[in-house]
């Protein structure tokens, strides 16, 4: 048996978002497709202070055939069977077990404040001796540092010991936007981005109780959002670097030029140049025919000039070294750009 699994919907109106149901209705479209009956949520699939439930349960009947199963998150935590009415709709406000094929899921709800480690104790005994799957929502404190950052403190965390107690077979979580694994552990991400740092294309995941394989799949959005950043160092050859980057940056995102128009983009150039105007010019050129995002077309407020020559050649030389750095620019680390950006500040005495 094949269950689909997402989170971090956060729904509101279709007046308000369509593009999130819309997401929403293409993962359940895919699973009607391939034959899937089961979509698991993994929290927040209603965002914060909304209680108009009526659209969904609507979405719901539309899809007869197949079963939600929700949790909530911090978000949602109201939600309820007495609220969300559906016969298809499923929604688990204590820690529950639930049977798919041969394999036991241990559902947890959100609580705030509380811990999930707390959570699976109290079903020890229900999961013992058994192959099972935990579906919950908050934050993992084991190895995936990105943390939401939107949302800073502690939100129901599961701990590297309580895996090792309990001894899960696959985590799914819902929380973190941004789509993250590692080992056994998955945060299938939010099925659409909720604004422009929520980039890139989006999934959903499918586990396979046979096996235990999990699969990502592409959900088609209405929109995809791109945040791009570039650091300049002032040389002669400047534009003809950003150029080639620029390129790069398009390549990476992975898009069919088809999609483009589904596009937003954020476009924005820090550093030292010695010529602000021709990078401005080649950033418009080199996105040109790309949505941005409220408007506001590439921000180079964070770029300054200089026709200090010995200046611009330390600071190339630097971020020559920066680049070979043998240093995992993630987690908690800065990121590569905050380096580069902090080390021109300190050559040019910003």
């Amino acid at each position: 048996m094949r269950v689909a699994v997402t989170a971090d919907v956060h729904l509101r109106t279709q007046g308000e978002h369509s593009e999130r149901y819309n997401a929403l209705e293409n993962i359940l479209q895919q699973m009607s497709a391939e034959g899937m009956e089961n979509l698991l949520v993994a929290g927040d699939l209603f965002d914060k202070d909304f209680s108009s439930y009526s659209e969904f349960e609507e979405l719901c009947k539309k899809y007869s055939k197949l079963r939600l199963h929700i949790i909530p998150g911090n978000h949602d935590p109201g939600i309820s069977k007495k609220r969300i009415v559906g016969e298809n709709i499923h929604i688990y406000t204590d820690p529950t077990l639930w049977q798919f094929g041969s394999t036991t899921f241990l559902f947890i709800p959100y609580e705030e404040k509380g811990e999930m480690g707390e959570k699976i104790a109290k079903m020890e005994k229900e999961i013992e001796g058994k192959e099972w799957i935990l579906v919950a929502h908050g934050d993992y404190y084991g190895g995936l540092k990105e943390l939401n950052p939107l949302e800073p403190g502690t939100y129901m965390p599961l701990s590297r010991k309580d895996l090792q107690r309990f001894k899960p077979m696959t985590v799914f979580l819902g929380h973190i936007h941004k789509p993250l694994s590692q080992d056994n552990i998955y945060y299938p991400g939010s099925p659409c981005g909720l604004d422009i740092n929520e980039t890139g294309r989006r999934r959903f995941l499918v586990y396979d109780t046979a096996d235990g394989n999990v699969v990502s799949k592409d959900v088609a959005t209405d929109i995809l959002y791109f945040n791009e950043s570039f650091v300049i160092v002032p040389r002669d050859d400047e534009v003809s670097i950003l150029q080639q980057e620029m390129k790069k940056r398009i390549e990476s995102w992975g898009i069919d030029p088809r999609d483009y128009p589904k596009i937003s983009v954020r476009i924005v150039a820090r550093g030292y140049a010695t010529d602000r105007r021709a990078i401005l010019e080649a950033l418009n050129l080199g996105f040109e025919g790309f949505k941005y995002s409220k408007d506001e077309g590439p921000k180079i407020d964070g770029l300054f000039t200089s026709s200090d020559r010995q200046l611009n050649a330390i600071a190339e030389r630097t971020m020559k070294l920066i680049d070979e750095l043998d240093w995992d620019f993630d987690g908690d680390e800065p990121e590569m750009e905050q380096v580069k950006t902090a080390a021109l500040s300190v050559i040019y005495g910003d």
